[in-house]
């Protein structure tokens, strides 16, 4: 069935119509120290003598070609070459990352998807432990800012079914050229502030997800934030597409929507119009690596009307952890 053939195609294929249109901060962090504390959930990237047979070209205007004896099919790991090492921090697994990416089949040497290299569209995904193929590892310890090329075996790369509606036999294997353009956080890093007066009390489970204490009393009459973790990686301003975790509730405690239960952080381009009032009061002026709490008046968030499992006029409690912050391209 075509469903049955679409979930085979790999990782970074798939998400490629998820792209965003934008330079993702440039890729290079100025403070590396936000990924500092940030657990290895990947094992690290090894090389190989196949992945040294490929080579890569680079033309004015055009996305990099690579060229390699055909068939190329790899031993019985994945194998990750840099080309060109990059200066930002590493990727180290479960974190979303920002690339530009070419899929070849590693018997004909044919391209079957990829991005255009231009900064237009980058691709983005989740790449995390257990994956097939597993591009967490083949990228784990790569820097931000790299560029590499990744030999996947046929089995590793699509379970030896092959992909067949992009070109990929049983046998074939899959050679990405991936640059890695940014890495978001997996979860806020920053370091613990004081408690602020009138916030519910927050709770963080060991892989972060947050929960809160229920509030007694009336709702305050005015939007409120407090930051409960402060981070040191760039500042988040309007109009910046921003990546976080969250979770909602509405006052008195009741949980309405998060992040973490799908265990896909949620990108958001920060424009009034886009979000609620009170979500964007919550983010712009805090760095990333950080966490905030944020209570919206019903003014500030979806008011009368209500949404979806949100009854009107309510007040609501987000507790938020600022991953990534990137401006548009102009």
């Amino acid at each position: 069935m075509k469903d049955q053939n679409l979930r085979k195609i790999t990782a970074l294929l798939a998400i490629a119509t998820l792209s965003v249109g934008l330079t993702a901060c440039s890729g290079l962090k100025p403070e590396d120290a936000v990924f500092e504390g940030v657990k290895q959930t990947c094992d690290t990237f090894t090389g190989g003598k196949n992945v040294e047979q490929i080579q890569v070209t680079e033309t004015d205007g055009a996305a990099p070609t690579m060229d390699f004896p055909t068939p190329l099919k790899g031993g019985t790991s994945i194998e990750t070459r840099v080309l060109k090492e990059g200066t930002g921090a590493k990727f180290t697994g479960s974190e979303q990352v920002t690339v530009e990416f070419t899929a070849s089949n590693g018997t004909t040497g044919e391209a079957f998807g990829g991005t255009s290299f231009d900064g237009t569209a980058p691709a983005q995904a989740l790449f995390t432990p257990g994956q097939t193929p597993d591009l967490c590892h083949a990228l784990s310890g790569v820097r931000i800012g790299s560029r590499v090329v990744v030999l996947v075996p046929a089995k590793l790369a699509h379970g030896g079914q092959g992909i067949p509606n992009a070109g990929v036999g049983a046998d074939d294997s899959v050679i990405y050229l991936i640059d890695l353009v940014d890495v978001a956080l997996p979860y806020a890093t920053g370091s613990e502030q004081p408690a602020a007066a009138g916030f519910p009390a927050v709770v963080r489970a060991p892989d972060g997800t947050p929960g809160i204490t229920n509030p007694t009393g009336d709702a305050p009459t005015e939007t409120k934030v407090a930051t409960l973790l402060k981070g040191v990686g760039n500042e988040v301003k309007l109009g910046d597409s921003i990546t976080v975790h969250y979770s909602g509730f509405i006052w008195g405690g009741e949980k309405f929507e998060s992040t973490w239960d799908t265990k896909q952080p949620a990108n958001f381009t920060l424009t009034e119009g886009n979000l609620i009032k009170g979500f964007i009061t919550g983010l712009v002026g805090q760095t990333v690596g950080s966490q905030v709490i944020v209570v919206i008046t019903p003014e500030d968030g979806y008011g009368a009307a209500g949404s979806s499992s949100i009854p009107g006029n309510s007040t609501l409690i987000f507790v938020i952890d600022i991953l990534d912050s990137a401006t548009p391209s102009q």
